[in-house]
């Protein structure tokens, strides 16, 4: 009798070895055609769910005038992030994720997606030849979850419409999904810390606004 296989608490590995040889797979899909977002999924997370929410993070970095990309993104990958967290509680094992009817709709054009994996795949790959396994028990366990807990509350600032945030907030994710593949507890870490710097950031910025409009409200005579 076949077994089903288990989710062990551990990220799953890509078989390819290379992660800027998997992200090409995409390419051959969407070479003259859109590629749904569900579609992406399906192809990425046959291999890793990490690897589809390193997709998902390198996305919300592209420039795309009219189109709320890091809203789109943000969303998938809390929906992708939070699957990944609940599924040993609902025994899916590695099943590919199923994304919002809405979103997972959503096409990229096959001219962004040539852009994309013209910057995505070199930038991956000169990356990843600096995460090799250390600090392994960051990427299971426990540290899976405090991993797939920081990419969600990344993915939420990604989502938001806070100017000049998108890129460091997707940055955080792409190096914590790429320790997870790699099993780089370090890269997990710096994608961490970058996320809290971030938010510190925009924290500290959006309380002193507040506390600058509230002096010059005070300041300006009243027209009662």
């Amino acid at each position: 009798m076949d077994q089903k296989p288990q989710n062990t608490g551990k990220p799953e590995k890509t078989s390819g070895g290379s992660v800027a040889r998997d992200l090409s797979r995409l390419r051959q899909i969407g070479r003259d055609r859109p590629v749904t977002l569900q579609e992406a999924a399906e192809v990425f997370a046959d291999r890793s769910t990490p690897l589809l929410l390193l997709f998902l993070g390198l996305l919300g970095l592209m420039p795309s005038p009219g189109l709320p990309v890091g809203f789109i993104t943000g969303l998938l990958i809390i929906a992708v992030a939070f699957g990944m967290l609940v599924a040993p509680l609902l025994r899916r094992g590695n099943a590919p994720p199923r994304l919002p009817g809405m979103l997972a709709r959503q096409q990229v054009p096959a001219s962004l997606l040539r852009r994309f994996m013209g910057y995505a795949i070199p930038g991956i790959r000169k990356l990843e030849r600096h995460f090799r396994p250390r600090l392994t028990w960051l990427v299971g366990g426990f540290g899976l979850v405090l991993a797939m807990l920081g990419i969600i509350l990344q993915a939420i600032g990604l989502a938001l419409p806070i100017p000049f945030a998108n890129a460091p907030f997707a940055i955080g994710i792409v190096l914590i999904a790429l320790g997870l593949l790699t099993r780089d507890g370090l890269g997990v870490l710096a994608g961490q810390a970058l996320g809290l710097i971030t938010a510190g950031f925009f924290l500290v910025l959006g309380v002193a606004a507040v506390r600058a409009g509230t002096s010059l409200t005070d300041w300006l005579p009243l027209p009662w």
